[in-house]
């Protein structure tokens, strides 16, 4: 109900920007929809509108002319972002050591925060997010937000790919669960530009082998693909059977329509965890 109310209240509050009788307002609404298709624009002003109530209310400030200005300035930086959010980045995640086996091609946005791209690459590997992650680019490792200050330079959720300037024939690494170490290898192999800005909904898997990785048993992981044989016996010993690993081959349909509540669950798993039981 509250929720609703919000929602009803940002609605009045961009009926009436469209309307405005400033000529600076009308202006940036005039190059937005140069830039942009009527969804777009909508959702770029209120995403502006909810950014300078916040900072109005933050402030203490009731002050149309306080608000407007705030708005002009949110109008500006997102102009100043729309070439990068017209991009999509075209990925290779490779499991190290087992590059053949298990391996993504994935196209996702390029104006996204790093931790996201996080979540994409492990929600895509079928990781659980029942552990600690770092990302090491240029030299620097970013990581989520549970991670000891000591162990990283920068968080993953404070900087965005644009922010890094990433480019075509980069390449970085994810560092997955501290203790059992998965290790992903990322090769940009595109940086694709688009007329429509590129959102979650164009996040794509394009090709892939492999179930992913098995939580807490990377070592058993490497025996099955490397020597049955062995991966067998080492299961038998431990009072285990195949019937509880998980040998689904790769089905890219599945993947697609599974990434996004994949991913949704991974972020809220590691920017709420108190809200998760896992």
């Amino acid at each position: 109900m509250i929720l609703e109310r919000v929602v009803n209240c940002i609605d009045e509050v961009y009926k009436d920007i469209l309307k405005s009788p400033s000529v600076n307002i009308q202006k940036w609404i005039h190059q937005f929809r140069e830039e942009m298709d009527d969804q777009e624009v909508e959702g770029m002003i209120k995403k502006s509108i909810i950014a300078s109530l916040t900072l109005c209310m933050s402030q203490g400030i009731i002050d149309d002319d306080f608000f407007e200005s705030a708005l002009i300035q949110n109008f500006d930086f997102i102009i100043q972002k729309l070439p990068n959010m017209k991009k999509s980045m075209l990925l290779k995640i490779e499991l190290v050591g087992l590059e053949k086996q298990i391996y993504r091609v994935m196209k996702v946005p390029y104006g996204i925060i790093l931790a996201d791209l996080a979540y994409l690459i492990l929600a895509s590997m079928n990781a659980d997010g029942s552990h600690l992650f770092t990302l090491k680019i240029d030299g620097v490792r970013y990581g989520c937000d549970a991670c000891d200050e000591d162990f990283i330079e920068e968080y993953a959720a404070d900087v965005t790919i644009p922010e890094l300037e990433l480019e075509k024939g980069d390449q970085f690494e994810l560092w997955y669960d501290f203790g059992d170490d998965y290790f992903f290898h990322i090769d940009i192999i595109d940086i694709e530009e688009h007329d429509q800005l590129q959102s979650f909904e164009d996040l794509e898997i394009i090709d892939g082998n492999g179930y992913g990785i098995w939580e807490d048993a990377h070592r058993l992981l490497d025996l099955y693909y490397m020597n049955r044989k062995e991966f067998l016996k080492t299961i038998d010993e431990y009072g285990l059977s195949d019937e509880d690993f998980i040998f689904e081959e790769f089905d890219i349909d599945t993947y697609n329509e599974m990434l996004i509540d994949d991913f949704e669950y991974l972020k809220m798993a590691y920017e709420m965890p108190e809200e998760m039981e896992i």
